[in-house]
């Protein structure tokens, strides 16, 4: 399931009673979605600051029954159950314990607080020993430990890997698995490119590597065939996690005045290797020398497109006209979160009449597919409306008959009035 979806669930289904399980190969994101995204979701949806709502993680697999449990303290002859400190206990429990211990001239530390909201995350949860995942069994069902419960409204959420033949780890029993809500985590690519996006904005990691993963999306999520196959070799494939610190790494680079993604293509193919792995670093590296040397900055193209500019997009898509798409997938990123101008409206056409059909039909297909209002909006003359139509339709008869594209110029002039000349204005507007 992708982001949105798994989203929507917990604004709108998931209750706090329930248990959240993410399953999916490592390194795709689930620990960071459960702290960031999980964490935002819950704090609107209980209307309380960031600040409010706290996520408490524990790594299943490596956790002896003791940190789980807690211990046990004896008062007046009987002896009481006491989580670990770590566990979000209500006020009902805290409130039975404070007076046991003032009674018996001890202090209680009341740890949890009632008015905040806890998500506890227990990552690597099929990692557990056997006696762990004995133990957890009451928290995932009835979320209290030993007859303890949590405070309410707390979050139990779950994170595994889910593929037996690549993963060590136990195998659920239908009665714990029954206790989970699983869902399979699956970002799509592009919601992967747009955090990456992000990301590149805040300054926590270098262009280059979502500049390369617009290019080969394929390598941002591996198949789960390769993983196995790589696995098997003993040999290292990327994640998301790991082009991620792959980018923090180049990023660190470069703010020490030391940018190594041109120049030197051994050293840079060594350093990626050690995060993506040797085939998919000698392919990022061989990006970052050849084609992004040759890369148009699209943030000119939507400021500035002058007659030079226009002159070096020309002769750059002339020289290498494969560069044309992911450029225009690059200036569209930009553009669906930019609000347009006439300026930057007049920009975008001057550009895409820079561009090769191939590249213009996917520009404005991808367009009209994300940001359909945004493009209705821009696409307002006669020159815009051609410039898609133009790329689109065939200019070719057929048996001496009108083309697609002739039917198309006969019926849009007759429909607004226009002459055929006028196609080519784009000072006139037509009419939604």
């Amino acid at each position: 399931m992708d982001i949105n979806s798994i989203n929507r669930f917990i604004e709108n289904g998931l209750l706090p009673s329930h248990t959240l399980g993410l399953m999916g190969n490592h390194g795709i994101g689930k620990t960071s979605y459960v702290h960031n995204t999980v964490r935002e979701i819950i704090a609107k949806k209980h209307g309380l600051p960031l600040d409010r709502v706290h996520v408490i993680s524990r790594c299943v697999s490596i956790m002896d029954p003791a940190d789980l449990i807690g211990n046990f303290q004896e008062f007046g002859g009987r002896t009481y159950s006491c989580p670990p400190s770590w566990i979000p206990t209500c006020k009902a429990y805290d409130d039975k314990m404070a007076q046991l211990y003032e009674e018996n001239g001890m202090h209680y530390s009341r740890l949890t607080q009632y008015d905040d909201i806890y998500i506890l995350f227990l990552d690597e949860c099929k990692r557990g020993n056997a006696v762990i995942q004995d133990g957890i069994m009451e928290l995932l069902l009835e979320h209290r430990l030993f007859g303890v419960d949590l405070k309410e409204n707390t979050y139990v959420v779950c994170a595994d890997n889910d593929n037996a033949t690549i993963y060590n780890g136990t195998r659920r029993d239908p009665a714990q698995e029954s206790r989970i809500k699983n869902f399979t985590f699956a970002p799509t690519d592009k919601e992967y490119l747009e955090d990456f996006s992000r990301r590149v904005e805040a300054g926590q990691i270098h262009e280059a590597v979502p500049d390369f993963l617009r290019k080969y999306p394929g390598f941002i999520v591996l198949p789960t065939k390769t993983i196995e196959e790589l696995a098997i070799q003993g040999k290292k494939g990327p994640s998301p996690r790991d082009w991620t610190h792959l980018g923090e790494c180049l990023m660190n680079f470069s703010n020490n005045n030391d940018d190594i993604t041109t120049g030197n293509v051994n050293f840079l193919t060594e350093i990626a290797s050690a995060y993506v792995g040797f085939s998919y670093a000698m392919k990022f590296a061989e990006f970052c020398e050849v084609d992004r040397v040759h890369e148009i900055d699209v943030k000119k193209i939507l400021q500035s497109m002058d007659k030079v500019m226009v002159r070096v997009v020309r002769e750059a898509f002339k020289n290498n006209i494969k560069l044309a798409v992911p450029t225009c997938h690059s200036l569209l990123e930009l553009v669906k979160s930019t609000r347009l101008n006439e300026k930057h409206e007049k920009n975008i056409l001057a550009f895409l009449e820079c561009c090769p059909n191939e590249a213009i039909v996917a520009f404005v297909k991808g367009w009209m597919k994300e940001k359909k209002d945004q493009f209705l909006a821009w696409r307002k003359t006669p020159r815009r409306y051609k410039i898609y139509n133009a790329a689109l339709m065939n200019k070719e008869g057929k048996n001496g008959g009108a083309s697609a594209y002739d039917a198309w110029v006969l019926n849009f002039t007759k429909m607004n009035n226009i002459s055929v000349s006028d196609l080519d204005r784009d000072d006139i507007i037509i009419a939604a």
